[in-house]
């Protein structure tokens, strides 16, 4: 897989720093920039995760991630390609770089009135290895279970999630605020 080139552009520094940590820790990730003012990004971004404040007031060519910490519809400058609004107070490193993937494969990822109130305990595992990047067989033996039986659960997961695909099922996971 290729590395995706990630830009933040946040004006609180505390947040900024815990993104780029977040998105840092994943190997296929890589920070091109990280701003809390009005620096350029790079023309080879491939996702920029920037404020509400930041999506506004500037314009960005890439996919858009947004973590708000207020509910309501967001203002974006027109022309933002905003993919995903993210909770920010439950928002965990392994949902934002799973979004960060997803955005940068061309996947949206915006808020839903679904819950996932569907999905087992298992199954809540399975996807977030799923969108750590794992295979079947990983997953297996990660939780001690046969291939035969993840691939179920992966077939169950896409069904109660009305996905397609593990990507899919992966993207309305973190949707739903399962991952």
């Amino acid at each position: 897989m290729r590395v995706i080139r990630a830009a933040v552009v946040e004006e609180h520094e505390i947040f900024r720093l815990g993104v780029v940590a977040a998105l840092r820790a994943d190997p296929l990730i890589e920070v091109t920039l990280e701003t809390g003012g009005d620096d350029p990004l790079p023309a080879d971004v491939d996702v920029a995760v920037v404020s509400p404040r930041a999506a506004a007031e500037r314009r960005f060519a890439c996919p858009v991630i947004v973590p708000t910490g207020t509910p309501g519809p967001l203002t974006a400058r027109a022309g933002n390609r905003i993919c995903a609004v993210l909770a920010r107070g439950p928002l965990t490193a392994d949902q934002l770089t799973a979004t960060a993937r997803a955005a940068a494969a061309g996947l949206r990822i915006l808020p839903s009135e679904l819950d996932g109130s569907r999905l087992d305990a298992r199954s809540v595992e399975v996807l977030r290895l799923l969108a750590r990047g794992a295979d079947t067989s990983e997953i297996s033996r990660s939780l001690q279970f046969s291939p035969r039986t993840i691939k179920s659960c992966i077939s169950g997961i896409e069904r109660r999630l009305g996905a397609r695909n593990r990507t899919q099922a992966v993207a309305e996971g973190i949707r739903r605020g399962l991952i």
